[in-house]
């Protein structure tokens, strides 16, 4: 049996005349619609650019569909930083000085309070303090994200009453 290979689009032609007329746009609408560094707004269209030579879009609609490939692409890559992003990234803070018990009381008072939650809003309590959405919780737990929102909310309840009696 043969094979089917598929063929490469050609070229129309017009790509330079496009990137010249959409490339600023283009960035400011990624940057407007995605919070984030410029990096990866760059990254992001030129993930785009990149597409649009693959798959010769309707020209008809260049703008919005190159504004919809930057922007799905720039969220994606902001989401992997945010869940790739480990200790060593974390700004420094000074360290605790000897002696200074008012501190560790309540790291440890703050610990036990975690402690005492039920495992899954532990669990969905340390999944959203690491910079995962509600959305990504929901779909890691393949549960909804009502049940996500519930125990957080239930958690923060519990934080709160906890924190209220010391």
């Amino acid at each position: 049996m043969a094979q089917h290979i598929p063929q490469p689009r050609m070229l129309r032609g017009d790509e330079a005349d496009l990137y010249r007329n959409h490339s600023a746009a283009l960035r400011a609408a990624v940057r407007h619609f995605v919070h984030t560094n410029d990096e990866v707004v760059d990254d992001a269209c030129s993930f785009a650019w990149l597409q649009l030579m693959r798959h010769q879009p309707n020209r008809d609609t260049i703008f919005a569909w190159l504004r919809t490939v930057a922007i799905r692409e720039a969220w994606r890559i902001a989401e992997r930083d945010a869940r790739e992003r480990t200790l060593e990234h974390l700004p420094l803070e000074d360290e605790p000085r000897r002696g200074d018990l008012s501190r560790e009381t309540e790291a440890r008072d703050a610990l036990r309070a975690l402690a005492s939650l039920p495992p899954r809003e532990r669990t969905y309590l340390a999944f959203l303090i690491t910079g995962h959405s509600y959305n990504e919780i929901a779909r890691h737990h393949r549960v909804t994200r009502t049940a996500v929102n519930r125990h957080i909310a239930r958690g923060r309840r519990h934080l709160r009453l906890v924190r209220d009696d010391t």
